[in-house]
């Protein structure tokens, strides 16, 4: 998968939180809050991952959950701009 910067993949909202990606990064923002990042390419699963495989995901009050993809990610780990 070639890697980008401003190429939008997928753009899904659940509860406060809005997470998308693009070919580089992962987002997330709570609410109109500040948007934090964390890079693709230190998460191969959800690099590699299907749309459908990235949509599929829950949040817990640390962070958001990929079942399928065996993948965690904690609120606190994301980059904060």
């Amino acid at each position: 998968m070639p890697v980008g910067k401003s190429i939008l993949k997928i753009e899904t909202m659940k509860q406060d939180y809005k997470i998308w990606f693009d070919t580089s990064n992962i987002y997330l923002r709570k609410g109109k809050g500040k948007v934090g990042y964390l890079p693709l390419k230190d998460y191969k699963s959800l690099l590699y991952a299907s749309q459908e495989d990235r949509c599929n995901y829950e949040f817990s009050p640390f962070g958001v959950h990929w079942n399928k993809l065996d993948e965690d990610l904690c609120f606190d780990g994301f980059i904060w701009k």
